[in-house]
């Protein structure tokens, strides 16, 4: 480390404190949670914030997309069930009432989870919870504050990812949650086809319905903005990599110090996990020592 003029250092966990709370709700509007750090026995106002068959809809979605219990789960599943148990929810009932059909895990490439579950209705339904522009491309309808249906023309578009961008100014992480009804069949008989040369789920890819999204707050660490400005005084550069929305990560670089107020990102300050790849142009697997460059977007894939 004598030589070194640069740390790259990750964000969730290292430069916050991976304690997260759910503060900000858009679900056909745009609205604040009263008392996000509640205790569970808090119990919330919804009618504050969101339309009943709304708050339904997301009450399932959570809860089939969070594989664990509260107390087992990660920080943003643990907001997330926190979240609707404070709204009225039992999570482990719901998941009893919807047993499920199939599940299309989350990774970095696909950066969405979706479970299918047999409802109360027979059907089979799709609950998809992912990174918020990724889900939003996927869906061609939307459910206004009075529960609608309604359809996602260019205007309501960029709305929403109007939306998404000032949550991540806020230096929220944002997820988005969406659904489907689906047809017998489609996508095979459990529905667990994916489309061909990816690992994107037939049934995950279109057409599907927004009902919310949720914007998450993580606390930065209290000594961090203080290490920040030691290295830069040191002339050490600190750079954040993060697989979070870069204008949330941009917010966050903000208040730790790594970036100042008024600067942009235009020196790679604030990275991706696939730019920061393309940005080092290699990197070695821990295990076996095995080299890989990194020349293009596919290669990231893989």
């Amino acid at each position: 480390m004598g030589g070194a003029n640069n740390i790259c250092s990750d964000k969730t966990g290292t430069l916050t404190k991976n304690k997260m709370t759910l503060v900000q709700v858009w679900a056909g509007q745009s609205k604040s949670v009263p008392n996000p750090d509640g205790e569970l026995t808090d119990k919330l106002d919804t009618s504050q914030f969101c339309n009943n068959s709304i708050l339904q809809l997301l009450g399932e979605a959570i809860s089939v997309n969070t594989e664990d219990t509260l107390e087992n789960s990660g920080a943003t599943e643990k907001a997330m069930l926190k979240f609707i148990i404070r709204s009225g929810f039992d999570y482990l009932k719901l998941r009893q009432d919807l047993p499920q059909v199939h599940r299309f895990l989350f990774d970095s490439g696909r950066k969405r989870m979706s479970t299918i579950v047999k409802t109360n209705e027979g059907n089979n339904r799709v609950h998809i919870k992912g990174a918020s522009e990724i889900v939003l491309e996927s869906c061609t309808h939307y459910l206004d504050a009075s529960g609608a249906k309604q359809p996602i023309d260019d205007q309501m578009k960029n709305q929403l990812l109007g939306q998404i961008k000032d949550f991540a100014k806020m230096a929220l992480r944002t997820i988005a949650f969406a659904y489907k009804d689906l047809e017998p069949g489609l996508g095979g008989p459990n529905h667990e086809d994916v489309v061909a040369g990816t690992k994107i789920g037939v049934v995950e890819e279109a057409d599907n319905t927004l009902i919310a999204i949720v914007g998450i707050m993580d606390i930065i660490r209290e000594e961090v903005p203080e290490a920040v400005s030691k290295c830069n005084f040191a002339g050490v550069r600190v750079r954040m990599v993060t697989g979070d929305n870069k204008v949330t990560a941009i917010a966050i670089a903000k208040q730790c110090g790594i970036l100042a107020e008024n600067e942009g990102d235009e020196e790679c300050v604030c990275m991706e996990g696939p730019e920061f790849y393309n940005f080092v142009g290699k990197f070695i697997y821990k295990d076996t020592g095995e080299e890989v460059l990194v020349q293009g977007k596919e290669d990231r894939k893989e």
